[in-house]
């Protein structure tokens, strides 16, 4: 027996006499879990073409480098998945251990365990509901926006309990910062709500895209040609002017595409239409007016982003984006999805891949 093999035997004889040596109640042993299968990697959320097929999940694994195709519909045969087919699959979001998919035009709001993707929940499509967004307040309650407000969530058994006051008609993405919840309205602009009892708290007329919120704990929206922050302790705002007058998302709604790095006070935002598209991305360093100054990342040639196509990677501190070639019909056929590096914006990959996806935004751990 060699002098490494001693050394092994020796800890393994000290650390077994420790334990004898050990009261019961005073030995704690924290439980190692197996990683989940859709854990090493992130959700790319799919539209899906309307009338033609339903929505769907991908999902890029870090370990083989490749986007993974319907795995929800795959994890889930005997599912009704995103049915209808004229719905389409328009957001998603992770809270705490659970996924929430929500589909617009009456479709079903889907809850997946993120680790493994099966189904743990839903609410059905129906002709009495047409969703937007989701945001989670606590781990009963959470909130489902709609072509008609905001309504109450019961997270436990997924029924709609009320229907927020001081706000109806189309109303899409929200965020909960702190004591506030941050909604925003088609025709009312953001309203601010206080989390406990739900109080209209204060009204942002014109706010065009929101929110997204800094580790300095500031949550960003647009107005006008101006990047607005706002303090969720005290509600006043700063701004800073954009080099591009934002477009809403009401059209065609689609979730506003503007996020935030969780390692820096910094924000990103497309230049788009009010139908999606568009082909540069911008980039805000608070403090940093000159930032501002050209575009963080353009799309290559005879290619545009589609709705919400950037997403913050916080594991790898990346710009993740997908494209579709510029076009209609068989165009759409044609995607990539693109990794940059977050503070350069130097390209890091790309990979392409084909299908009529239609992809709306990112899900990231």
């Amino acid at each position: 027996m060699n002098k490494i093999s001693f050394k092994k035997v020796a800890l393994v004889l000290a650390f077994a006499s420790t334990l004898l040596s050990c009261n019961k109640e005073d030995l704690v042993i924290d439980e190692i879990s197996e990683p989940g299968k859709y854990e090493n990697g992130f959700f790319v959320i799919n539209e899906g073409w309307a009338f033609t097929g339903t929505g769907s999940i991908s999902f890029f694994d870090y370990e083989s480098g490749t986007l993974k195709d319907s795995v929800f519909q795959k994890e889930n045969p005997d599912s009704d998945g995103f049915l209808p087919k004229s719905s389409t699959v328009q957001f998603g979001a992770k809270f705490n251990n659970n996924i929430y998919v929500v589909s617009k035009a009456r479709g079903p709001v889907v809850v997946a365990d993120a680790k493994t993707l099966k189904e743990v929940g839903r609410i059905p499509g129906s002709a009495s509901y047409d969703w937007r967004a989701f945001v989670g307040l606590d781990e009963n309650r959470g909130l489902l926006s709609s072509s008609n407000g905001v309504h109450v969530i019961d997270l436990k058994n997924l029924n709609v309990l009320s229907k927020l006051s001081g706000v109806s008609g189309q109303t899409g993405d929200m965020l909960k910062a702190g004591k506030y919840i941050y909604v925003l309205n088609q025709s009312a602009g953001a309203v601010i709500y206080n989390a406990e009892d739900f109080s209209v708290v204060k009204r942002i007329a014109g706010v065009t895209l929101g929110f997204a919120q800094t580790p300095n704990k500031k949550v960003w929206y647009t107005k006008d040609k101006f990047l607005y922050s706002s303090n969720p302790q005290t509600l006043e705002t700063d701004s800073v002017e954009l080099p591009f007058k934002p477009a809403t998302t009401w059209g065609t709604w689609f979730s506003s595409p503007i996020i935030a790095s969780t390692k820096n006070n910094t924000v990103y935002l497309l230049q788009a239409q009010n139908y999606g598209g568009g082909k540069a991305m911008y980039k805000y360093i608070e403090g940093d007016k000159s930032s501002l100054n050209q575009a963080f990342i353009t799309t290559p040639a005879k290619q545009s982003f589609y709705k919400k196509n950037l997403g913050y990677n916080p594991q790898t501190n990346q710009i993740v984006t997908t494209t579709v070639q510029d076009g209609f019909g068989e165009n759409y056929l044609v995607n990539n999805i693109y990794f940059y590096n977050a503070e350069s914006g130097e390209l890091i990959k790309q990979i392409p891949y084909s299908g009529y996806y239609f992809p709306s935004m990112f899900v990231f751990h």
